[in-house]
């Protein structure tokens, strides 16, 4: 039985990538997430509390190590945009050290954890995807509007740390391919604030965006590079 996992797997996206899979044949899923409580259960799933600390991780991995050579795909889906007291900054002086701080961790330290608990996992594997959520923000090159900066800062960072991983996999974990992910606007908390201005058919379910990612990944090979890919399949410029 191949063995799917998903990290962050409480939230929206999370969630439908879950339940998406639980029903494709001889697949089981695992989701990990910091929810104490599993948002629903299902017999092709299990539920692992980890909290993202890296004891947490390195315990995990040690769960997940019976298991490692059925893996066939990896979704990290931790991230943050806003809370109550952080918002994306439209000008310079609307930059707050605390924000940016929390916005690195959790849209780049965080995934960077699991990337250095999980290539060693995987060194073995035949063939995985491991995906991570990035975003089009985190584009240097596609960034014509300014503004987000503590956003667009963290998702370019995790897009460098997924490119070195990358590379140190080609060597270490050959079955591993590695894609930074746009999922396009997805109708979760995360998004909320900010689907005012869309137009139609640029606000996607959560599954719809489940499907999305798992129709583009797919067919990918391990190739010993970085894909950044949104959700078309189109290639995002650096």
């Amino acid at each position: 039985m191949k063995v799917e996992l998903v990290i962050g797997a409480s939230g929206g996206l999370g969630q439908a990538l879950v339940r998406l899979s639980m029903v494709e044949p001889d697949t089981r899923v695992i989701g990990i997430s910091r929810t104490t409580l599993p948002p629903f259960t299902h017999p092709n799933v299990q539920w692992i509390c980890c909290d993202n600390s890296p004891g947490a991780i390195a315990r995990t991995i040690e769960e997940l190590k019976p298991v490692a050579d059925r893996i066939v795909r990896v979704t990290l889906c931790n991230g943050r945009l806003h809370d109550r007291d952080l918002v994306p900054e439209k000008r310079l002086e609307q930059l707050d050290e605390q924000s940016l701080t929390r916005l690195l961790h959790s849209n780049t330290i965080v995934p960077a954890l699991w990337l250095r608990a999980l290539i060693p996992l995987l060194q073995s594997t035949p063939r995985v995807v491991l995906s991570a959520l990035s975003a089009r923000v985190g584009s240097i090159g596609d960034n014509r509007l300014g503004g987000w900066y503590s956003y667009r800062a963290s998702k370019a960072a995790l897009n460098q740390l997924l490119q070195c991983c990358a590379i140190e996999a080609a060597r270490r974990a050959k079955g591993v391919k590695l894609v930074a992910y746009h999922p396009g606007t997805v109708d979760t908390r995360l998004s909320r604030p900010f689907q005012q201005r869309l137009q139609p058919g640029q606000l996607h379910s959560p599954e719809q965006a489940a499907r999305h990612l798992k129709q583009v990944t797919a067919d990918l090979m391990p190739d010993g590079t970085l894909s950044y890919l949104d959700w078309r399949g189109d290639t995002i410029p650096w």
